[in-house]
């Protein structure tokens, strides 16, 4: 009887305990979110109960749902975070937030033709992710790299919307325009222009020849690799942001008005013994005047719209996206307008994988070119006329029957703001780009590949002048201008590849080899007419008689390469990069078109060896060491081929009569080759402060060899035309340094980056040419810069000024050869004592940064997110132009400051005296017109506000964030132009001869924002 007591005890008492336990782990359902430092969602996170394989992984807005244990822990991982573990005690809904990982070793960084584990990279790659990019809103998606990235210049074409960048990857190696090359999901092209920011997923960047090496052709100038967003297995996401703002110019430039104009004038005529102008004496009316400047400007409205929809199923995912940009500028009569459409498809099927992504851009370009050009309209003279109408003369309405010129003053005057007002300029761009790849993994570890891309565009460039008087020219004769010219691209990419992966014991190997070949052909057919029938703005209104041109060509360009590249790694200690490429072009000719480009780099993860295993205070040391060579085909298409005339004439016989017959009238070189760039780069990279701080640093050497140098040939050969020959060499050397320290206190999580490059240019060889001589910023021919052996590209080269002379025996005495100063002209300095001339001139500073930095910080605390950009640059010069406009020429106005120049009782100026006559030559090229370009600027600032979870829950929207942002908030800097960011805008293009010269560049505004984000 006991005993069976006993045992029914027992029974009941393992019948509670399993009852007891049953109970207290009974399975339910929690949900959650899960954010980074910033409060954006994470998507994709993993999310595991702790111990268990049971798990799953959030949604596009960070959202998850999971089956667990009340008393059980849930483990949320992310790729660059730290994990971290939440206990559930029973809460059926939590956020999480994860810090990011500062050593990053797991982070997968985009590198040519696939991706790679951080800690196994041996190359010197900068990203750039969407959480920087997508928070501030760029016209041009190039600009969300500036300042972010050690030893990537990025430079703003000026404030004009829709304005371009170019970007220069550690210094220039060529004597051409070519920036780096861009591959945009897997599509290789010549820029980014055409993808919308928000689109962006990640940025890679490969600077050193071992990471570009691979891409060989065109890579000389580094790569910039762009992947889009891609849509994320689970439910659909809708995302909106939208934001909304305006703008205006940080700095405007004081110009004279009309009572000062006359005064600066009257002096001058004076000075030079000229009788004055009715307009400025005895005719002056300030009834009868305009402020070109003031009226030119306006705040301007800016406003950017993101749609996106993603989701996927089992074995798809898909993401569609669209953005409206519009954007007015802060100049009158300017305006852009950017739409852009994108969709991405994947498919994963057991061995198979698709990929697909097709963007389509149209941008909508109107222009204002005539903004602070010479011979604008002087303040005597009012825009408009009694009428209203837009004018350049009020003789008329004043009753004045005195010519032109000898009531004005000389020169051609424009009322620039009305012709901005009359002329329709358009220009209108259509891009496609899209890009197919199918995979198959052939067995375990050999994957093929094959990938097709193209990029089509059309674009019309349209302009059409009215025959509106608005330019007095002496004639008074209106014309009527079109000028029309439709452009076609298409670029088309086949590349096959075979990769191999495989991993055994402690050997990781991965193999590539690959096949490529790419076409590129542009095709345009314009019309140059005048005197339209009625006026008409097309072609067919104007009379057969009148057709002035019809400006056509038809370029096509190819590219064949094989490649191959090896990534080993032992033990995860050990690294090896291997690539080599070989390339052949149609620019060369057959027996040149090929060129071959190696590299090899290694590496060392220091902190995995067996005595740094208890070494805890500095962590994931990796040293990497690399050397590659890459190639660069800079040269004009059928640069070899000759120009035959097929109508040329010539005297012949002993009559010496004219006999037609065949010309060659444009020589070549038809021995030109490829440009080769060497790179040589070291690196360290290290982690420290419980793996909060994270250390990048490299040094690197970049030599151009082969550089292809335009050359004129003697007159005697027959030929005119500059010819290009392998002859210059560059330099290129400088240290980059990246740090990123984030932490969390609390419910503030914080992350601090900063970094800073230094360059030192310079050209080693010209192979004999002379001077390379550029940066006009003068009608009359004057030109700044001047590229030489010992000297960085496009130094700025003139007379160095030394005061102004305070006597006409002083002047004298200083035996100007370019000049017959007198008192109160500038005084240029006399190095070798023999009188002021062409051989005292020196070489007077650079346009190219020696030092670059930048400083980003973000931070969160509870639900506020706060985000600053500082950037700078300094060690450069600027070439101010707007002072010689504003001081010497005298088909124009004048700056204000021109009034205090120079005169016996004003001595105490730095302001040469007032002339239009000049002969004392004030206006040749000096450090009168240099400043220095250095400046510290909040690039971007951003304040946000996400709602709450309790309110969203009640609103049924998982997310709901307000911000505010700004755009040059601050500038620090002593130049006296409109801003000191001036690109390479100057006569005859955008050539980096004429880098750092500004002739009065569009305005850089500020620019205010308001904003919503919402996810559904």
């Amino acid at each position: 009887m006991k005993q069976k007591c006993r045992s029914r005890n027992l029974l009941l008492a393992l019948f509670w305990a399993a009852s007891t336990s049953l109970g207290f782990s009974q399975d339910f359902t929690i949900s959650g979110t899960v954010n980074d430092n910033t409060g954006q969602p994470l998507p994709g996170a993993n999310v595991v109960v702790k111990g268990t394989t049971n798990g799953t992984q959030t949604d596009f807005d960070g959202n998850f749902t999971l089956n667990a244990p009340s008393n059980g822990t849930i483990s949320v991982s992310y790729i660059g975070f730290v994990t971290q573990e939440v206990a559930i005690n029973n809460q059926s809904s939590v956020t999480v937030t994860l810090a990011e990982d500062a050593s990053q070793l797991d982070e997968v960084v985009v590198i040519g033709y696939g991706s790679q584990k951080k800690s196994d990279l041996t190359g010197a790659v900068a990203t750039v992710g969407s959480k920087d990019i997508e928070k501030y809103t760029y016209n041009d998606a190039s600009q969300a790299l500036q300042g972010r990235m050690a030893g990537v210049n990025v430079q703003a074409q000026g404030g004009a919307p829709g304005a371009g960048s170019v970007i220069t990857i550690r210094g220039t190696g060529t004597f051409s325009n070519n920036g780096p090359l861009y591959v945009i999901d897997g599509m290789i092209t010549g820029s980014m222009n055409t993808v919308n920011p928000g689109d962006i997923a990640s940025v890679s960047v490969l600077k050193d020849a071992s990471a570009t090496a691979i891409y060989g052709s065109r890579a000389a100038n580094g790569v910039v690799i762009i992947t889009t967003k891609k849509g994320k297995k689970g439910k659909v996401s809708i995302d909106l942001d939208t934001s909304y703002g305006y703008q205006k110019a940080i700095n405007q430039i004081d110009w004279a008005d009309a009572t000062q104009y006359a005064a600066i004038v009257n002096r001058a005529n004076d000075a030079d013994g000229v009788p004055r102008y009715p307009a400025n004496d005895t005719e002056f009316d300030p009834n009868y005047s305009s402020n070109l400047y003031d009226d030119s400007f306006r705040t301007a409205s800016i406003s950017n719209t993101n749609l996106r929809v993603s989701g996927g199923g089992k074995n798809s995912v898909y993401s569609l996206s669209l953005n409206q940009f519009d954007q007015d500028g802060v100049i009158k009569y300017s305006d852009f307008k950017r739409t852009t459409v994108r969709a991405n498809f994947g498919l994963d099927k057991g061995k198979f994988n698709l990929q697909s992504t097709i963007g389509l851009t149209r941008t909508v370009d109107n222009p204002n070119p005539y903004f602070n050009k010479e011979r604008n309209l002087l303040p005597t003279i009012r825009l408009r006329n009694d009428a209203g109408e837009w004018s350049s003369d009020d003789r008329a309405d004043r009753g004045i029957t005195t010519a032109y010129g000898a009531f004005y003053g000389p020169g051609t005057i424009a009322n620039e703001l009305a012709i901005a007002a009359l002329e329709d300029r358009t220009n209108t761009l259509n891009t496609v780009i899209s890009n197919v790849s199918g995979s198959y993994e052939l067995f375990d570890g050999l994957t093929y590949k094959l990938n097709l891309g193209m990029e089509s565009s059309a674009r019309n460039n349209y302009t059409f002048s009215p025959d509106e008087q608005v330019i007095y020219n002496g004639s008074n004769k209106a014309t009527s201008e079109l000028r029309e010219t439709n452009t076609n691209r298409l670029n088309t990419l086949v590349e096959h590849t075979l990769n191999y992966k495989k991993s055994f014991n402690k050997h990781n190997v991965d193999v590539l080899a690959g096949f490529t070949d790419q076409k590129n052909n542009s095709r345009s057919l314009g019309i140059v007419a005048l005197n339209a029938i009625n006026n008409i703005s097309v072609a067919g209104a104007f009379s057969s008689e009148n057709l002035q041109s019809a400006p056509s060509q038809d370029i096509t360009s190819t590219i064949q390469s094989y490649f191959g590249r090896l990534n080993y790694t032992f033990d995860d200690r050990y690294l090896l990069t291997a690539s080599l490429r070989r390339d052949g072009s149609s620019l060369f000719k057959e027996d040149l078109r090929w060129g071959t480009f190696p590299s090899m780099a290694i590496g060392w993860n220091v902190s995995n060896e067996p005595f740094l295993e208890d070494f805890d205070a500095v962590s994931n040391i990796k040293l990497r060491a690399g050397y590659g060579e890459i190639g660069s085909n800079n040269v004009d298409p059928y640069a070899i081929d000759p120009s035959i005339n097929l109508f040329s004439t010539y005297i012949l016989g002993d009559t010496q009569t004219r006999q037609s017959g065949y010309a060659v009238t444009r020589g070549v070189n038809r021995n030109i080759f490829w440009e080769t760039t060497k790179t040589t780069n070291v690196g360290l990279e290290f982690t420290t402060l419980n793996n909060k701080l994270n250390v990048t640093m490299d040094y690197f050497i970049k030599k151009s060899e082969d550089i292809l140098v335009n050359i004129q040939l003697p007159l005697y050969s027959g030929f005119k035309n500059t010819i290009p020959f392998n002859r210059g060499n560059i330099e290129n050397k400088g240290f980059e340094f990246l740090a990123t320290y984030a932490d969390q206190i609390g419910d503030l999580n914080f992350n601090v980056t900063a970094n800073f490059s230094t360059l030192d240019n310079v050209v080693t060889s010209l192979g004999g040419q002379a001077p390379i001589v550029g940066g006009g910023f003068t009608s009359n021919g004057l030109r700044g810069t001047r590229t030489d052996i010992g000297q960085p590209i496009g130094s700025f080269y003139g007379y160095v000024t030394d005061g102004i002379y305070q006597t006409d025996a002083e002047a004298t005495a200083a035996n100007d050869q370019e000049g017959n100063p007198r008192a109160g002209d500038l005084k240029f300095k006399d190095f070798n004592g023999d009188g002021v001339d062409p051989e005292d001139r020196r070489y007077l500073g650079s346009s190219i940064p020696n030092f670059e930095y930048g400083f980003n910080l973000t931070a969160d605390y509870r639900g506020l997110d706060l985000s600053l950009f500082f950037n700078g640059v300094a060690g450069n010069k600027i070439l101010n132009s707007t002072k010689y406009r504003g001081y010497f020429d005298f088909n124009g106005n004048y700056l204000a400051d021109a009034a205090n120049a120079w005169t016996p009782t004003n001595t105490n100026t730095n302001v040469p005296r007032n002339t239009q006559v000049d002969p004392g030559f004030n206006r040749r090229m000096s450090d009168f017109y240099l400043e220095s370009g250095a400046y510290f600027r909040l690039r971007n600032a951003q304040i946000g506000y996400t709602l709450p979870d309790d309110v969203l829950e009640k609103i049924r929207i998982p997310k709901v964030r307000l911000y505010v942002s700004a755009t040059n908030l601050f500038t620090i800097s002593d130049y006296s132009g409109y801003y000191p960011e001036v690109g390479r805008n100057s006569r005859g293009g955008t050539s980096q001869f004429n880098n750092g010269v500004d002739e009065g560049n569009y305005p850089t505004p500020i620019t205010y924002q308001l904003g919503l984000q919402v996810s559904f």
